[in-house]
């Protein structure tokens, strides 16, 4: 039987109590659900924040405005590799800052700048905008990197959860388009489809494990255009032709509603032949990056996870 890490239990039992007199997230408004992440999430899960030699805060041009960009560069020689990163959120919540401390671990892991693009949120823009942003993002470090003390021949894409979904549509854009910059892709328990009729939603979809069923539902519905948009491949990436791309790490939580998005992507990168590695991580939850001041083994995956990409951009 698949059994909790004890730490991440604890941290369960902490979540759930400072949850209780709170409304859930899918009775609340977009803006009402981000005021409650900074209140509940932001704060205490960056109070461990690593310091680094610098960050640099940035605006780049986009197709609907600039896009602000964070660089995080932890004092390596120039030009440097550098791991785009998209961060997660179900593309309704979260920010630059609700993941400012997981990028600053894996730039200091990896040994490589890290770039969190601020894409534009859902519903106010919904698919494919925040997608548009990340492209735009990708290319304009290809293009004007160097600027910034990046090797554009270095280049990695990474995100987590509804960021990887995005890194991954973003690798898929790329290629359709003839031009593929990036060397390699980080998918960290990712949401590829909107079904949620799997084992994994059935066993950890009910609340109890960071995010539900019906939060999909709600992240999902504000994202989405309509119907139409659930067959679109760069939205649910699980029904594209994964041939040509880089190579992936694909990594996913024992106790995640999403774990079988992973292993269904996996079953579909075969198929294509698409090189890539899974890491399967046992006993803990969704979000767990972020969780490093509470739970050991954050750290282990973060480190691996970079030194995975490190080898990507050093080959």
């Amino acid at each position: 039987m698949p059994e909790l890490n004890p730490q991440m239990a604890k941290i369960l039992e902490l979540m759930d109590d400072a949850m209780k007199d709170r409304p859930e997230r899918v009775t609340l408004s977009p803006v009402e659900a981000r005021a409650q992440t900074t209140a509940t999430f932001e704060a205490f899960w960056n109070a461990d924040r690593p310091t680094l030699w610098a960050v640099y805060n940035h605006e780049i041009p986009g197709p609907a405005g600039p896009i602000r960009m964070r660089l995080y560069d932890p004092g390596i020689a120039r030009p440097a590799p550098c791991l785009v990163y998209i961060h997660g959120g179900g593309w309704v919540i979260c920010s630059l800052d609700t993941h400012d401390g997981a990028c600053r671990r894996l730039a200091l892991a990896g040994e490589f700048m890290v770039a969190s693009v601020d894409y534009r949120l859902a519903p106010e823009h919904k698919f494919p905008a925040g997608l548009e942003d990340c492209v735009a993002a990708v290319r304009w470090i290809a293009a004007h990197g160097a600027d910034w003390g990046i090797d554009p021949g270095r280049l990695a894409i990474g995100g987590d959860s509804a960021g990887a979904n995005l890194a991954l549509a973003t690798l898929l854009s790329l290629r359709d388009a003839g031009a593929q910059p990036v060397r390699a892709g980080l998918l960290i328990y990712g949401a590829y489809d909107t079904g949620t009729d799997t084992a994994s939603h059935a066993a950890y979809g009910d609340g109890s494990y960071i995010i539900s069923i019906d939060d999909m539902h709600w992240f999902w519905g504000h994202y989405l255009r309509g119907e139409a948009d659930k067959r679109n491949p760069l939205a649910a990436p699980l029904l594209a032709d994964l041939r040509d791309l880089p190579p992936l790490l694909l990594t996913a939580c024992e106790f995640d509603p999403l774990l079988d998005d992973s292993r269904r992507l996996v079953a579909r990168l075969e198929e294509a032949g698409t090189p890539h590695r899974f890491a399967f991580w046992p006993g803990v939850t969704h979000a767990c990056i972020h969780m490093t001041r509470m739970l050991d083994v954050a750290q282990n995956h973060i480190e691996d996870s970079a030194s995975w990409v490190r080898e990507q951009l050093s080959a």
